[in-house]
This record gives structure tokens, sequence and C-alpha cells, in this order.
């Protein structure tokens, strides 16, 4: 336990550093903003693209992890939206909790992968991200739309401008048709996403920690607490469920628990704020279970790789 709380503090003292660089102003209260967009845009796709061109997307891996993640990811949007109906929540509101209990971290889930296990981790991080980062936006943006009213009957637009602007969906479908083609990596092009690649988690960690927003936790404390609950525990002990039927052990099977535990995504707040959901509510519920998470995580994590590893 202690070993991996260890192994992954640093990341967690990046998110801590990134809020405190923000809060104090530096180096500037409009540098966060941009230097967000730069890792959304430009480090973190330019990172799944180098990943998922070289990764090992064989039936060995894709089959089961698809089986566990999409799973997993299933169960909790049901459950979501029967919790959402069941509490009679408003359609914003609901859409904030449907996001919190479905969406993953993945610059936590890349991060913690790489601390534990190297380049293998990060390989088998690029499959499970391949798999889970296109149904994730895809049920996100639909139950949104839908709770919003899906107002022109515009659903199939919004899904279809939200995939093709998304530039982490972009460079994972480039980076799989690369891979599976048979082509592999491109000359030149491949090696400048390596470089960028280097820069894109510590610099992603430090703007999840300054996108925290502290004044925003007592927000819809119901829903903010439900949405931590399904995340932080129903959607790891889901994926471990998964994980003992499909037969996986080992890292693979750690780095699926991994993405299961990471807390939401901040990237839920300008989808929230988008598509006309409870932005102040999911701001909420991003900050604390990121906070929650640096117990968590740890925790799982341990648990997982006492069972699946040994030792």
């Amino acid at each position: 336990m202690w070993s991996v709380s260890l192994s992954i503090l640093p990341i967690f003292l990046l998110l801590i550093l990134g809020y405190g660089l923000r809060t104090k102003g530096f180096p500037g209260d409009n540098f966060w903003p941009l230097a967000d967009k730069v890792t959304y845009w430009i480090l973190f796709p330019s990172l799944l693209l180098y990943r998922t061109t070289t990764a090992p997307l064989t039936g060995d891996v894709l089959v089961p992890f698809a089986i566990a993640l999409i799973g997993a990811l299933s169960v909790c949007a049901i459950l979501a939206v029967l919790a959402a109906k069941f509490l009679k929540f408003s359609n914003p509101l609901s859409g904030s909790l449907f996001q919190g209990a479905t969406r993953h971290n993945t610059f936590i889930a890349f991060a913690t992968a790489d601390m534990l296990f190297g380049n293998d981790g990060l390989l088998l991080a690029a499959v499970a991200t391949s798999i889970l980062v296109p149904p994730t936006n895809l049920f996100c943006v639909s139950a949104l739309v839908i709770y919003q009213g899906n107002k022109d009957g515009t659903l199939k637009k919004r899904l279809l401008q939200e995939i093709l602007r998304n530039p982490l969906l972009l460079a994972i479908g480039i980076g799989v048709s690369l891979n599976l083609s048979g082509i592999g990596p491109l000359p030149v092009i491949h090696d400048m996403a390596n470089i960028l690649s280097r820069a894109a988690l510590p610099f992603a960690l430090l703007c999840v920690g300054a996108g925290l927003h502290m004044h925003s936790m007592r927000s819809e404390i119901g829903a903010v607490t439900l949405a931590a609950v399904a995340k932080l525990a129903v959607f790891p002990a889901v994926m471990i469920g998964a994980i003992l039927l499909t037969g996986l052990d080992g890292v693979a099977a750690v780095i699926l628990v991994i993405y299961g535990a990471v807390p939401t995504a901040s990237s839920g707040y300008a989808l929230a704020k988008q598509l006309g959901s409870d932005a102040e509510a999911m701001a909420a519920i991003i900050t604390i279970q990121t906070l929650l998470s640096m117990a968590t995580l740890p925790i799982s994590i341990a648990l997982a790789t006492s069972y699946f590893i040994g030792g």
C-alpha cells in the first residue's frame, strides 16, 4: 500500500502545484486557460498518436479490454440514469451526475500507468484509452443533449460535431488506423509526436490541478456525493468483476483497475457549459473526486496489485 502511494505521490503533488500556482496568479491569470488548450489540442493528442501507433492492438489484449471497459462504462451509465430519475434531479443536474459517474481522467490514468509500470504500462494505457474514449464521449454527449431536450432533433448533428472536433478521438483514430493497417509509424511525424508527448503528462497534470474549483465544493452536495461514490467505488468494483470474467491478470488487469478508479475528467466542465448541464455542480464533482482519489486510487491499485500480480 505505502509503496504504491509513494510511487504515485508525484502525480498528486503536480496537481497540488498546479492549483497553488494558479491561486497565486503565477505566471498570470491568462496562462492556465491557454496552457489547457495547448495540452488538449497539441500535447496529449501527440502522446495518444505516438502510443496508439505502436500499441499492442491484438485480440489477446483488445477483446478482453473492450469487454471490461465498455461493460463497466455501460453499467455505471445505466445506474447514473436510474439514480437521477429516482431522486428526481433536474435535467441539468442529471447531466452533470452522468458525466461524474462515467467519465475518466485520462491524464491521471496515463501518468499512473507510467509511474508504476513504465513503457509497458503506457502501451496498455494507450489500448485502454483507444477503447474507452470514443464510447465515453458518445454516451456523455448523447446524455447531455437528451437531458437538454434534443431541441430540433440536433442529437446526430451535435454528436458528429463533437467527434469531428475532438482532438483525442482524431489522434486515436489516426494512430489505430496506422497500427492496424500495417503502415506503422510515419517517419519524422512519429519522432515529433514523441518529443511533444514527453511534455504532455506533467503539463496536463499541472493544468488539472489549476482547474480545481474549491469554492464550488458545496454545490448540490447530494449529486456530488453520489457521483463520487459511483465513480470512485462502483466503477472500479464493476471493473474488477468484468476483469475476473475475462480472465485477465498481471499488469493488464491493474491498468484496467486504474482506469476504473481515476476521478472524472476535467473536460466535463467545458462540455457541461456547452451543452446546458449544471456547470457549477460539474466543477464541484471534478474537484471532490480529484481530492478523494488521492486516497482511493492508491487503495484500489494496492488491492488490485496484490490480487492480480501478487506480492
